[in-house]
C-alpha cells in the first residue's frame, strides 16, 4: 500500500517590485571590476570577421527566417525570401558596425577604462532590479530575502536535513522531513532549479492562470518523474507523489508529497 512519508508546502511570496537595494549595487560592482574581462572575452570569442558570421550574424539571420510568415509580402512587394535574404546581407556586412560598437564602448575616455560600458551598467539598474523582482518570489536571495522556494524544494527532494533550518514563517511541514527520491543528486536538483524557476516566471506572467497553472505542474512533474528512484510512486500532478504549485485561501505555494510504492 502506497503512504506518504513527506509533505511539505513551501510558500511563495508577493513578486517583488524590485530587487533590495544592495544587490543591485553588488551587481554593478562586480560588472565594473570585471569590464576589463568582459572586453577580453568577447574579443577573443569574436575576434574575426569569421567569427563574427558564424557566431552571431548567422544564427541571427536563421532565427529572423523563423520569425517572417511564409505568405507575408511586404509594402515593397518582396515575398518572404527576398524580406530574408536582405536581412541576412544586411547582418552579414555589418562585422565593421560590431567591431566599431565594442571598441566605442569599452574605450578609456577622460583616463576612464571602460567609461561607456561602466555607465552603462548603472543606466540598467533599474531594469535589472524590477526584472529580478520578479525571479525572487522563486529563487529568494539568502543575505537579504532568505531561502526560496525553489531552493527549498530542490533540497527537500534530495535528501539534504540542513533545509530544515532555512524554513520560512509560512512554510508548512505537514508530514515527515526531507527525503531523497533523486537516481541522481545533482542531476535532479539542477533540473529542478532550472525548470522552477522558469515555471514561476511563466504563471507570473499568466497571473496565475488555472491552466497554465496545471500545465506547468505537469511539465514539472514529467521532469521529476523522469529522475525519482523507483521506491516512490510516479510524481504527477495531484498524485500521490507530487511536486505542485498550489493555491490555498489565496495563498500560492509550492507543495511537495512523497509517498512509497
Amino acid at each position: 500500500m502506497p503512504a506518504t512519508v513527506s509533505q511539505a508546502q513551501f510558500m511563495v511570496p508577493a513578486a517583488l517590485s524590485e530587487s533590495p537595494p544592495l544587490m543591485v549595487r553588488q551587481r554593478a560592482l562586480v560588472m565594473k571590476d570585471v569590464s576589463e574581462i568582459i572586453y577580453e572575452k568577447m574579443v577573443k570569442t569574436i575576434g574575426t570577421e569569421y567569427d563574427y558570421k558564424t557566431k552571431i550574424a548567422g544564427p541571427s539571420a536563421s532565427g529572423y527566417a523563423s520569425f517572417v510568415n511564409p505568405v507575408f509580402v511586404s509594402r515593397a512587394d518582396l515575398d518572404r525570401g527576398q524580406i530574408v535574404s536582405k536581412q541576412t546581407e544586411k547582418v552579414m556586412d555589418a562585422y565593421k558596425n560590431y567591431e566599431t560598437s565594442i571598441a566605442h564602448m569599452f574605450e578609456t575616455v577622460n583616463g576612464e577604462v571602460n567609461k561607456r560600458f561602466r555607465e552603462a551598467v548603472d543606466a540598467k539598474n533599474e531594469v535589472y532590479s524590477i526584472q529580478m523582482g520578479k525571479v525572487l518570489a522563486f529563487t529568494g536571495a539568502l543575505a537579504e530575502l532568505g531561502a526560496g522556494v525553489v531552493g527549498l524544494a530542490s533540497f527537500w527532494m534530495t535528501g539534504d536535513p540542513t533545509v530544515v533550518r532555512h524554513l520560512r514563517g509560512d512554510d508548512k511541514v505537514i508530514a515527515g522531513g526531507p527525503v531523497n527520491i533523486a537516481i541522481s543528486r545533482p542531476t535532479l536538483k539542477a533540473a529542478l532549479v532550472q525548470r522552477l524557476i522558469q515555471s514561476g516566471r511563466i504563471l507570473v506572467q499568466a497571473d496565475w492562470n488555472p491552466a497554465v497553472l496545471t500545465s506547468e505542474n505537469d511539465k514539472n512533474n514529467a521532469i521529476i518523474k523522469g529522475l525519482q528512484l523507483p521506491a516512490y510512486t510516479p510524481f504527477t500532478t495531484g498524485g500521490l507523489s507530487h511536486c505542485d504549485w498550489v493555491i490555498i485561501d489565496g495563498r500560492k505555494y509550492l507543495e511537495v508529497k512523497i509517498s512509497t510504492v
